[in-house]
């Protein structure tokens, strides 16, 4: 039996072009989080080392946001291809974007209309607008007047001291409407939610002063910006790399022609920071690995299936650096947010051990087995913690997250909040324990504040007040005792304030 060739039957070869249509599902897997930090890669991979995230508000309700980045900008030719959908290039090894749709996914999951306006030199200004309607229909591309958007860009590029740079504005966006009383608790929560992605995302970046990432809010109606909130970083490795004896160790797991470097931390089981509590979650959700590209954290926690996660495995995080460099080994979405190891990879890893030889030599079921004996011996050592009451509006809810997550909360109870209000002149704090609202007094704010005020201002002060009171929120009435303590409190601290005022040469208003 003779074979046929596989292109015998081939009659003639048609180009078939995609269906618009498909735009539709684009970006439906981001998150807010995970589609700003995409076009913060378009900024770093620019050159950016300053980048301004505004989000701008109408009344009190949010309707566009903008990234504003200092790089390199782009001719007319280059914003082209930047809109085209799917477009193919030679990307750079220290390229963060390779897929080419990253732009468009990421606006198109919040917004439909996407704007980039862009300059490489002082009156060399290029401008794209995509409507996702018009997109589905027929990848229409507008191309802006320079004339128009050159004040306008030059307004935001004034904002980060820039006179080269991209704007990248989303509008006709889905952001949730705003409760009544103030901005939305959306917007608080998504800035909350943006610091914390972002300020892991590019820790090293930012650590390194190689990335300052900025987000404001603006006031279409006041025509006036907030004051810009720069982004910390949060390094997943931030506690002491000594404190486990042995601890950090480097595994190498050979996978073909691949040495992929595991760099195995077991975290202090006393350590309980930001950095341990990743996204105010318990530190156990972020065991696993923790994979970077080129300094971006690409992933932060999980095990990919190599092992289960495992409450006796929580202090255990594995970094590998050189995912750029893997190749076939791993896979990744166009969200960076999932990755996946081939089988070979799985392998590797779970037979990865250290270059020691004898007994020195280390395997990557050594270092669980010694993280998981470390989180047993310090529970026998733990103390259970004495319950607080559970905090409201009024302390930030950065603050909030990390209460609830290194303290329990008293049951059948109900939150305490923190509010500003007008006092005697003698009283710094007032407690209601009927409506349970810790009030402080309004007369001070400007001097505890320096002038920035918000739903969630003076954090550091509302933080210790309220753990100085909470318990006095406790029982169904107040004795001779609590009533007294409230007293003392007010002198001593209304004293306090009122010397402070004095050294700076202020008087009480």
């Amino acid at each position: 039996m003779s074979l046929i060739r596989a292109d015998a039957d081939v009659l003639e070869r048609k180009i078939l072009e995609p269906d618009p249509g498909l735009i539709k599902s684009l970006g439906t897997h981001h998150t807010l989080q995970s589609a700003v930090a995409d076009l913060v890669d378009n900024s770093v991979d620019a050159g950016a080392d300053r980048v301004l995230i505004r989000f701008d508000t109408d009344g009190h309700h949010p309707v566009a946001l903008t990234v504003i980045d200092n790089g390199r900008g782009m001719a007319g030719g280059q914003v082209d291809e930047a809109m085209r959908l799917g477009r193919q290039r030679a990307y750079a090894s220290s390229d963060q974007g390779h897929f080419g749709i990253g732009l468009k996914a990421a606006s198109f999951s919040h917004a439909a209309t996407l704007t980039v306006m862009t300059t490489r030199q002082p009156g060399d200004y290029h401008g794209r607008r995509l409507r996702k309607d018009d997109v589905q229909r027929d990848y229409g591309c507008d191309v802006l007047d320079p004339a128009t958007l050159s004040a306008e860009l030059d307004r935001y590029l004034s904002r980060i001291g820039a006179q080269t740079g991209t704007a990248v504005r989303w509008t006709d966006t889905r952001f949730p409407r705003s409760t009544v009383g103030g901005l939305s608790n959306w917007l608080e929560d998504s800035r909350t939610l943006l610091r914390m992605h972002l300020g892991l995302t590019y820790h090293r970046l930012i650590s390194a002063g190689r990335l300052r990432i900025d987000i404001e809010a603006f006031d279409i109606t006041l025509d006036q910006a907030g004051p810009p909130e720069p982004i910390a970083a949060v390094d997943p490795l931030g506690f002491p790399a000594s404190a486990v004896s042995g601890y950090p160790a480097t595994l190498v797991a050979a996978a073909g022609k691949h040495q992929i470097q595991l760099h195995c931390y077991i975290v202090p089981p006393k350590f309980s920071g930001p950095a341990y509590r990743l996204y105010g979650r318990d530190g156990a959700d972020s065991q696993g690995f923790f994979i970077y590209r080129n300094d971006r954290l690409l992933q932060a926690g999980g095990w990919n299936h190599v092992i289960t996660a495992d409450k006796n495995r929580a202090l255990a995080r594995v970094v590998i650096d050189d995912f750029g460099q893997l190749g076939d080994l791993v896979r990744m979405n166009p969200e960076k947010s999932g990755i996946g190891f081939s089988h070979e990879l799985h392998t590797a890893v779970l037979h990865a051990h250290s270059a020691a030889d004898g007994a020195g030599r280390r395997s990557f079921a050594d270092y669980i087995a010694r993280a998981e004996s470390v989180l047993t011996e310090s529970r026998r050592r733990h103390h259970r913690r004495k319950p607080v009451a559970e905090p409201a509006k009024g302390l930030h809810e950065d603050i909030r997250r990390v209460i609830r997550a290194e303290i329990p909360l008293r049951a059948d109870e109900d939150p305490v909040e923190i509010r500003w209000k007008s006092l005697a002149r003698n009283r710094f704090l007032e407690l209601d324990r009927e409506a349970r609202v810790i009030y402080l007094n309004k007369h001070y704010r400007q001097m505890l504040t320096g002038g920035v005020t918000g739903l969630s201002d003076a954090p550091l002060l509302k933080t210790l007040v309220f753990l100085l009171t909470e318990e006095h929120f406790k029982g169904q009435q107040w004795g001779s005792r609590d009533k007294d303590l409230i007293d003392i409190w007010n002198e001593v601290l209304g004293t306090a304030v009122q010397t402070e005022l004095d050294y700076r040469g202020e008087t009480y208003r």
